[in-house]
């Protein structure tokens, strides 16, 4: 572009002209004239600069088809939609099952839509946290133990369990729901659940018949869990959200 530009703007050649040297006032006028030009010429280009700079800074966005979007966070064109043959994530590591799939000439988690502004971190499946440097999910941590006014386990992130030999509610820590482990049924057994945050059992114990799987709403791009109800951030294309904010509707 910028080569195009200087060779359009590039100055003209006048043929040579034989001025006697006694016309002074001709040779001065056509000195003059090929001045002006000059400046002229020099001017067009100052003025197509912005142009080619802004032609030339696109980025890689103009190298993807029309099947295709700009990821920024990998620097490369991703198919709308996904793949058709998803591959399976490492072992140690998991993708955001509604958002994301892994992507071996990435080496990371990459979305199967365009992203759109403000949207909150993707949503990994249950025990794992989003990293955001190497775009994976990947299990959370093992806690020290607490204190033994609480059973052991672990009940961070976005869902909180352990399991027990005992369905008595008041073993559960603070905030956490003693809910029915299924298939576990004359064993006793349950499992404390944060089903004011849970993706999967919001609202209430699943196991139970209560609460909601938030990772099941149709057309849904990016949901939560808040406050014991699911919220719907974003839909996917062909879908419009509803106006309380917990489907998405088939446009």
């Amino acid at each position: 572009m910028v080569l195009r530009a200087l060779v359009i703007f590039s100055p003209l050649r006048l043929p040579s002209l034989e001025i006697p040297d006694t016309d002074i006032t001709s040779r001065s006028l056509l000195t003059s004239f090929t001045s002006m030009q000059f400046i002229i010429q020099l001017v067009l280009i100052v003025m197509a600069l912005p142009l080619v700079s802004s032609d030339s800074g696109s980025g890689g966005s103009s190298s993807c088809s029309k099947s295709e979007f700009w990821y920024e966070d990998t620097s490369c064109c991703l198919p709308i939609g996904g793949p058709p043959s998803k591959p399976s994530p490492p072992k140690g590591t998991d993708c955001p099952p509604s958002t994301h799939y892994w992507s071996n000439d990435n080496g990371c988690c990459v979305p199967s839509q365009p992203p759109s502004q403000n949207q909150p971190p993707p949503q990994c499946p249950s025990g794992w946290d989003w990293c955001q440097e190497p775009h994976v999910c990947l299990p959370q941590p093992t806690p020290t133990s607490p204190p033994s006014s609480h059973p052991s386990g672990y009940y961070g992130g976005h869902r909180k369990r352990d399991i027990h030999k005992s369905r008595s509610a008041s073993l559960c820590p603070f905030g956490l729901d003693a809910c029915p482990i299924p298939g576990l049924t004359g064993t006793g057994d349950y499992e404390c659940i944060d089903t004011s945050s849970d993706l999967e059992a919001c609202g209430g114990c699943p196991s139970l018949g209560q609460g909601e799987d938030c990772t099941t709403i149709v057309g849904a791009w990016n949901v939560a869990c808040e406050n014991k109800q699911c919220q719907v951030y974003t839909c996917v294309p062909g879908y419009t959200r509803s106006t309380d904010g917990k489907t998405c509707i088939a446009l």
